[in-house]
C-alpha cells in the first residue's frame, strides 16, 4: 500500500497546527502540548463519563419500563375479568 497518503496527512496536520500557533501567538510545541496532552484527554474523560451516565440512565429506564409493564399487566387482568 502506498504510504504517501500518511505523509501527506501528517504534513497537512502539522501545517494546520503551525498556522494555528502563529494565529494564537504561541509556539508549535506549546499548542501541541495543549491539544494532545490537555484538551484531548479532558474531552475523552468527559465523553466516557457521559457515556457511563447515559448507559446507567438507560438501564434505569428499562427497569422502570419493566415495572410499568407488570403493573399494566395486573391492571389489564382485572379489566379482562370485568369484560367477561
Amino acid at each position: 500500500m502506498d504510504k504517501n497518503w500518511i505523509e501527506n496527512t501528517f504534513d497537512w496536520c502539522v501545517n494546520i497546527l503551525l498556522n494555528a500557533a502563529d494565529t494564537i501567538g504561541v509556539t508549535y510545541e506549546a499548542l501541541n502540548v495543549w491539544v494532545f496532552v490537555i484538551i484531548v484527554p479532558v474531552v475523552l474523560v468527559i465523553s466516557l463519563a457521559l457515556n457511563v451516565y447515559f448507559l446507567w440512565e438507560s438501564g434505569q429506564r428499562e427497569t422502570d419500563f419493566e415495572e410499568k409493564d407488570e403493573s399494566f399487566n395486573q391492571a389489564n387482568q382485572y379489566i379482562k375479568t370485568l369484560n367477561t
